[in-house]
């Protein structure tokens, strides 16, 4: 059965690292913003989303066609390859076309005013600017984005009248291009700059098409007139050739720099403009800062010496709001607010009249090493990171609270039995345990391990807490309201344990190491049972939800499934061909269980045969967790990158593949005997020689059908004690009715074949009542047949 893709319903996550990442839909009712290999679609006040998947990499570049019925993005590519350009039908959410044109990246991208040509810029490697018509879904033409003399360009703009026109800024470069569809061409023109020297980062351009404002990586402003016709129908050619005003700094308030014509830079540079309708402009910095501000003349400004520098103190300041991290996109949303996206992976929501800001959307900025939930509750998560711990709302998926613990990493989380305490291991070696409602913090056992610890787990009961570091050992410990005892420390790791995972009877726990060994333990008495040994670097380890087998996965891709009686090796499956499998899950039915690895996909199996049932393709980065709630509906994975997926689980995954594969049974089972009738007509030419055949055949196929359930039952009574018999019998999942069928199919031509290890006792009597009949009536056939041929004789 051929898997099937794996339903997304919600992404935490937002790629605020790629530069004017967040875009307003002319709608004004969503936002779109990249995120790994997917393009988000998010409602702004339902917060519903949904993606436009697609890219094979990385989205580095996003834009949004003026009239909305059109999306663009571009990718990231390895070295030496193409990288994609998708032009995306935005109701639809389908893909009308695409090109592979730029080398390794798109540097970013545009539309035209009409929306009729898309203007794609190239990295580094690339250099180069390509115009693609929508409408025609071909590539119209191409250029270099720069001048030999000069760097590379990174940015590129529209204008907002003239629809054939465009502009491009970088490194000590700014050009405004024509497009000529006719000739199939592009040529550009250099605003002339004089001898100043900047690295520009973002571009803005007036509702007029007149004056165009650059901010740099110096932290000052370039202003500059395009002298573009004003009969917009004269060919748009360039009236004069374009020139800079002037580069603006901040007036400042230092006596000492006023007296020498200097001003204040924007520290970190200027890495995004908003143009507003009053002639303003917003400005955000690398610093985190967020200006309103305005440019006034020489004559307005404080200084009147003639400034030695290359920009001129003109830039007034009328209010000023910090977003704590380097600013890379800003949006005019309702002509009201200022949606702004930065880089620590978070949207923030400024009012223009107050300056008031508000959080709207936050997520990791790193990686994600641990998920959990509750124990009685599907409707909240917890994930932790570097520096926090945060609860998440699943349906909503919007951060509830966060803990945080600065420059240290949460390497686990565990629920207590009354979800009211959240435990967590860090690299500190420390444990702490806060409360899941407000994150204050109850205890904290320090120096818990000698290294940093790496992972815990506590019994249902909440009185016992185990917890696992990198020194190789596990530790019980008592835990109670004021006091917190070490019971016990259990030395059979030579490496770092990697997970614990304890039975739901809380008498035996399972840890996994990257010494190559798993260890069953006896929580009451702290000593070892079993070890489980393998050629591979354990990852994860876990109990199936009635304790009798446990499955792990390691280095060596490949998932294994063990018996807890005495820790025998049942059968191991290939979990990847790619990447180390880092996490596993088994559903709360106990039916399925999910995987996750370094070739960033998520992987639903069926528990009892191994069959691939779905794969989950959209994480961008390694996959370090996933988990089922548990109420059995949803999936939450975590990837390196910080990303949040909610994946949708439901029953019918496992009815469907279940009938699908009872169908092909059914078929096979019923075309098989058509073929023995006809093999069975072709070799009866004798009756006496067919009826010593049948004889036979019928004697071997008895025999081994009593010598496999001889055998089966005796491994079952082997293997099984006390009352745990039953259970075992039901887990037994090797078949030996293969020989079976092939040997009795021959004798039996009209019977369907049937499994045999689910017979029962009485079944099995009876069968062999039935088979005895069958000899004697045989027997009595021949001995007629011969005593007719004597009488004939």
């Amino acid at each position: 059965m051929k898997p099937r893709d794996l339903e997304t319903i919600g992404i935490i996550a937002f790629d605020g690292i790629t530069k004017n990442a967040l875009r307003l839909h002319p709608d004004e009712k969503h936002l779109l913003y990249p995120m790994g290999h997917k393009v988000v679609i998010r409602n702004i006040e339902t917060s519903e989303q949904r993606f436009l998947s697609g890219h094979t990499n990385n989205v580095s570049a996003l834009c949004v066609s003026p009239c909305g019925k059109y999306v663009a993005s571009g990718q990231n590519n390895h070295l030496g390859f193409k990288a994609m350009v998708i032009v995306w039908d935005y109701k639809e959410g389908t893909m009308m076309g695409s090109y592979e044109t730029h080398k390794v990246c798109v540097e970013d991208l545009c539309f035209t005013c009409n929306g009729d040509f898309l203007v794609s810029l190239g990295g580094r490697d690339d250099g180069h600017v390509i115009v693609w018509d929508v409408q025609k879904n071909s590539l119209t033409c191409g250029s270099f984005a720069s001048n030999d003399t000069s760097g590379d360009a990174y940015n590129v703009a529209r204008m907002h009248l003239h629809s054939k026109s465009f502009v491009t800024a970088g490194d000590r470069t700014l050009k405004i291009w024509r497009i000529e569809a006719e000739k199939r061409r592009v040529y550009g023109v250099d605003v002339e700059v004089g001898k100043l020297k900047r690295l520009i980062n973002c571009i803005v351009v007036d509702e007029k098409d007149e004056i165009i404002y650059c901010g740099t990586s110096s932290g000052d402003i370039i202003n500059a007139r395009l002298n573009l016709r004003d009969d917009l129908e004269c060919g748009e050619s360039l009236a004069r050739s374009p020139v800079m005003i002037g580069c603006y700094s901040k007036i400042t308030r230092d006596k000492r720099k006023m007296k020498t014509g200097e001003g204040d830079l924007y520290a970190g540079g200027v890495r995004s403009l908003l143009l507003l309708k009053d002639g303003k402009l917003l400005v955000g910095a690398g610093d985190g800062t967020i200006e309103l501000i305005q440019i006034i003349s020489k004559k307005e400004s404080r200084t009147h010496k003639p400034s030695k520098f290359p920009n001129t103190p003109q830039i007034l300041t009328h209010q000023r709001e910090n977003v704590c991290s380097a600013v890379t996109s800003m949006v005019l949303y309702l002509n009201e607010f200022v949606l702004i996206g930065t880089n620590w992976c978070e949207i923030y929501q400024i009012q223009l009249s107050n300056f008031h800001m508000r959080l709207l959307v936050t997520s990791h900025t790193s990686c994600i090493y641990s998920v959990a939930f509750p124990r009685i509750r599907s409707d909240i998560f917890a994930t932790g990171g570097k520096n926090d711990v945060r609860l998440w709302q699943l349906e909503k998926q919007k951060e509830t609270l966060r803990i945080t613990v600065a420059n240290f990493v949460c390497s686990s989380l565990q629920f207590a039995c009354d979800d009211q305490m959240l435990f967590s291991a860090w690299n500190d070696g420390t444990i702490r345990a806060f409360a899941s409602h407000n994150g204050q913090l109850h205890f904290a056992i320090h120096n818990a391990h000698t290294k940093a610890v790496s992972t815990v787990a506590v019994t249902s009961d909440g009185v016992t807490l185990i917890s696992g570091g990198c020194d190789g050992q596990v530790r019980i410990w008592e835990i109670k309201a004021n006091m917190q005892r070490l019971i016990s420390i259990l030395k059979e790791h030579r490496g770092p344990i990697t997970s614990l995972h304890i039975s739901n009877n809380n008498e035996k726990l399972i840890s996994s190491s990257t010494d190559g060994t798993c260890v069953i333990w006896d929580i009451t008495r702290c000593t070892r049972k079993h070890t489980l040994m393998g050629n591979t670097m354990f990852m994860m380890a876990q109990f199936t939800s009635d304790d009798i087998q446990i499955l792990t996965c390691g280095t060596d891709r490949k998932i294994a499934y063990w018996e807890t009686l005495d820790g025998s090796l049942v059968r191991e499956i290939e979990g990847s061909n790619v990447g180390t499998l880092n996490c596993l899950d088994i559903s709360p039915d106990g039916q399925c269980f999910v995987t996750g690895s370094n070739d960033c996909t998520v992987k639903i199996w069926e528990y009892d045969s191994a069959d691939l049932l779905h794969v989950g393709v959209s994480h961008a980065a390694i996959i370090t967790g996933c988990k089922f709630s548990p109420d059995g509906k949803y999936i939450v994975t975590t990837s390196a990158d910080g990303a949040i997926i909610i994946w949708k689980y439901s029953s019918e995954i496992l009815e469907d593949s279940k009938s699908t594969s009872e169908t092909k049974k059914t078929a096979s089972s019923i075309h098989s005997p058509r073929n023995d009738e006809k093999v069975s007509l072709q070799k009866a030419e004798d009756k006496d020689i067919a009826a010593d055949q049948t004889v036979r055949s019928s004697t071997k196929s008895t025999s081994s059908c009593t010598s496999g359930d001889r055998k089966q039952l005796s491994v079952v009574s082997d293997q099984s004690k006390g009352s745990k018999k039953d259970a075992y019998e039901r887990k037994i999942s090797v078949c030996k009715c293969t020989s079976i069928r092939s040997a009795s199919s021959k004798s039996s031509a009209g019977t369907l074949n049937k499994c045999q290890c689910k017979v029962t006792k009485s079944d099995i009597s009876s069968n062999k009542v039935k088979a005895m009949e069958q000899l004697k009536g045989s027997s009595d056939v021949c001995s007629n047949k011969s005593i007719t041929s004597n009488n004939a004789q």
